[in-house]
């Protein structure tokens, strides 16, 4: 009896500690500015502001800066309110003669807020150069189905574990609409710690566990008009069927297969909900890329006519490849010869772009390919299994 009562004992501790640890967790959130000065002040209180996703419930701490970037602490004003328990109210009747500038807060939280919808973590750059950037822009560029693009926080540790906060390094960046950055010539006789960063989204980024991705699509090219558009609507009128109307993310790629990101075209849009556009008048002395895009779509858009789980490979040699022609060459009565879409998860239901590993085939014209040699770190590739997504016509027969 003693015994059994030891291990209950133990286990209520270590339930209490990891419920410690999570509370020692803390994140930033954007920097968020609700109202404009007016002739009575200005005001960011949390009544207003704890709407939606943006700020915990109750926050740890505030900082507050007017929208030209001067700490409120170097203004001048007097507040009325100042903390991170109601957030910040000045209020020009009380300034002397002056007015309040105009503010904007940004909080610091703990516990379910920073953790219920939380990405891994991303190291991007390292502080040889310049310093550490590990701008949100950059990594939804190199990352566009692993980070929400309007993240309610952001963490940032130095490799070895230690939070940021703890370190001596002053920061540049540090909330969670821009990202994290430690400039070197800002730091005191030596050189930026080694930075990485995670985010907090909303939780319906992480509600949406399945998702599935379409075929490589291309409706135009930069050689006639403007150049090369590649809009959600247009897509759906060239391709019906073979993509969702509301996609969760957006990747494009020029059709010799470089990367948008590392074309050097600059773009009027790159986001799933527009979709795709470069314009040539833009470009310096060049015109755009020919682009092709692949969207990623919610599981609804996936389930019509649907094939089961097939794994036929596994990381143990070079890799883990699901083929299209494989798979087509081993069960040709269970899958069509032209699906338009795919999923792939982990054996242990994981889906794919929750893992942090990267990917060389990930497309229903193709299947799935994860090589061990391109893997960050030496690591091995996960193992997976896919299944895919027929037009209905398929299902029908």
């Amino acid at each position: 009896m003693q015994v059994f009562q030891s291990v209950a004992v133990w286990c209520l501790l270590a339930s209490d500690l990891q419920l410690f640890a999570s509370a020692l967790e803390t994140c930033n959130t954007a920097w968020l500015d609700e109202h404009n000065v007016s002739s009575l002040g200005d005001w960011e209180l949390i009544r207003d502001l704890s709407g939606g996703s943006r700020v915990c419930g109750h926050p740890l701490l505030m900082e507050a800066r007017t929208v030209s970037g001067v700490s409120a602490l170097l203004t001048g004003n007097h507040f009325h309110t100042f903390s991170g328990a109601e957030g910040l109210l000045c209020l020009n009747s009380e300034q002397g003669g002056g007015q309040c500038e105009d503010y904007q807060v940004r909080f610091t939280c703990s516990g379910d807020f920073c953790s219920e919808c939380r990405t891994r973590w991303f190291d991007l750059d390292d502080p040889t150069g310049n310093g550490d950037f590990e701008l949100l822009s950059d990594l939804l560029n190199v990352f566009p189905r692993e980070i929400c693009p309007q993240p309610s926080a952001i963490e940032a540790q130095t490799l070895s574990g230690e939070p940021a906060v703890n370190t001596s390094d002053s920061f540049l960046t540090y909330d969670a609409s821009s990202g994290f950055s430690c400039v070197n010539a800002d730091q005191s006789s030596r050189r930026c710690e080694d930075y990485r960063v995670r985010f907090s989204c909303p939780s319906d980024f992480c509600q949406v566990s399945e998702q599935c991705r379409t075929q490589w699509l291309n409706s135009d090219d930069p050689s006639e008009g403007w150049g090369d558009v590649e809009s959600i609507v247009q897509l759906l009128k060239t391709f019906p069927g073979r993509l969702c109307r509301n996609p969760v993310s957006i990747e494009a790629k020029a059709i010799n297969g470089i990367s948008a990101e590392h074309t050097g075209d600059s773009f009027l849009s790159y986001d799933a909900h527009f979709g795709f556009a470069c314009m040539n008048e833009k470009q310096r002395n060049k015109q755009c890329e020919d682009y092709q895009v692949i969207l990623t779509c919610p599981s609804d858009f996936c389930q019509g006519c649907r094939t089961r789980w097939f794994d036929v490979d596994d990381p143990s040699d070079r890799g883990d490849y699901e083929t299209l022609v494989q798979l087509q060459m081993l069960f040709p009565a269970e899958l069509c010869m032209e699906p338009v879409a795919i999923e792939a998860m982990t054996l242990s239901g994981v889906p794919a772009h929750r893992t942090g590993d990267v990917f060389q085939i990930y497309d229903a014209s193709r299947g799935f390919t994860c090589v061990n040699a391109e893997q960050p770190g030496g690591r091995r590739c996960q193992d997976y299994r896919v299944r895919l997504t027929c037009p209905q016509v398929f299902c029908s027969v």
